[in-house]
């Protein structure tokens, strides 16, 4: 996430084990039986000729696996396969580890995808301690793949790179928990999540920072469902997603749309791969695509000539449900969105507007919030790993969701200074109500 790069990568760093809907064993966690033994590593002095290594791996890797490569020169016009020699003349100046680190940053930001990037030393620690924090076992449905990642990150070179070992690990297990780590990764410094209050008697004002965890939910629920219950026969409900980076899909789907629709609501999705690079990703879940199949898709001419190197696809259907204790909200639902909203908070702008349970008010979002976790991949001489989007994620309605985002029902200026009742979308809501 390039959104600035740092805002986006704590957000979006989250989905990588979250997003598998793990629960967390806080026994397993918190005695330290999750971690073998890990000696401290040193790191290794790193040369030219390592940078170029590392580089010419992750350009392979990228070549064969990355999904938006023809998305990024329609929205940048950057031909990134094409600058391969000056990307490597630039690494070729690098000094030092950190200084390859950040040119290759630079590199992979001409991808502007938000959740490309280098893995940051102690967004690494983190992302290592939140994935351990989950006694994962072979028959869980995405065991096979965060087993991988934590390999991964156990290597050699990683766990130097990252300071990954039994002193680092007993330190943070001291000194913090797993909310600790979790907070490290999504928050960003928010003083408070979430916001509630009514914008008049009868229109009620919810305000998400971020699509918070289970721990996060927890605090975030002793906040919105009383509120809920208060506001459960007013006409309107604003919730306001402006400058939400992401963190968990479980966020909307299981916790804050449970407990406010009235109805169900459904809408189509489509995953697209490129590689069988990940054939633990793969396995069971998707099908080979070949062009009878995506003719056989409504899909737009343009979207159907982006996926036609793509050699696997799933689609499924997304649906939502009241639970027991939902409010049954019978008024209008009106959702704020911005260019920040990204990731887990686009896949909700998506699947409000997409299946009709929100009016959408502002500018178009930043996308990539349909498909399934970035990937990580290791480094092999200087240990850093790069974690990027490997699947293109399509609408019911054809829409390359990177590409297109998520446009509003009703264009505003999105603005969030000055006083609430003074911002434009808040006045369009208004007026709205009015008529």
């Amino acid at each position: 996430m390039k959104y600035t790069n740092k805002s986006k990568l704590i957000a979006g760093a989250l989905v990588i084990v979250i997003g598998a809907s793990l629960w967390l064993n806080k026994d397993y966690f918190t005695k330290g039986n999750a971690f073998p033994n890990l000696p401290r590593v040193e790191q290794t002095v790193t040369t030219t000729e390592d940078y170029l290594a590392d580089f010419d791996y992750a350009y392979e890797v990228l070549k064969e696996t990355y999904p938006y490569f023809e998305v990024n020169k329609i929205k940048s016009g950057v031909d990134w396969l094409a600058n391969r020699d000056k990307y490597r003349a630039e690494i070729a100046k690098s000094k030092s580890a950190s200084d390859f680190y950040n040119k290759m940053n630079l590199i992979l930001g001409d991808l502007h995808n938000g959740h490309t990037q280098m893995i940051d030393e102690k967004i690494g620690f983190n992302m290592y301690m939140l994935m351990k924090s989950y006694h994962i076992k072979p028959e869980d449905k995405l065991y096979y793949y965060i087993e991988q990642e934590i390999e991964q990150f156990e290597s050699p070179k990683v766990r130097a790179r990252y300071h990954i070992n039994n002193d680092s690990i007993k330190k943070a297990l001291e000194n913090g928990n797993r909310k600790d780590f979790l907070n490290n990764i999504v928050r960003n410094g928010n003083i408070s999540n979430v916001l509630v209050g009514d914008i008049k008697n009868d229109i009620g004002y919810i305000k998400i920072n971020a699509m918070q965890t289970d721990m996060g939910v927890e605090e975030d629920k002793k906040i919105i469902l009383p509120y809920l219950e208060k506001i459960k026969d007013y006409k309107a409900l604003v919730i306001d997603l402006r400058g939400n980076g992401g963190g968990d899909d479980s966020y909307y789907l299981w916790f804050l749309y449970p407990n406010l629709i009235d109805k169900s609501y459904t809408t189509k999705r489509y995953n697209f791969i490129k590689s069988d690079f990940f054939k633990n990703r793969i396995e069971n879940r998707y099908d080979k695509l070949d062009n009878k199949i995506l003719e056989s898709f409504k899909f737009p001419l343009q979207t159907k000539e982006l996926l036609k190197d793509f050699k696997y696809y799933m689609t499924y259907n997304l649906n939502l449900e009241p639970n027991d204790d939902s409010i049954r909200f019978k008024g209008k639902i009106y959702l704020l969105v911005d260019r920040g909203v990204y990731s887990a908070a686009e896949a909700m702008a998506s699947f409000s507007k997409e299946s009709g349970l929100a009016t959408l008010i502002g500018e178009r979002t930043g996308g990539d919030g349909i498909g399934e976790n970035p990937r990580i991949v290791a480094l092999n001489k200087t240990g850093y790993m790069i974690r990027y989007s490997y699947n293109l994620g399509v609408t019911e309605s054809g829409s390359v969701n990177e590409l297109e985002q998520t446009t509003p029902d009703i264009v505003c200026d999105p603005s969030t200074s000055g006083a609430l009742i003074d911002q434009p979308c808040i006045k369009e809501v208004l007026k709205l109500e009015s008529n």
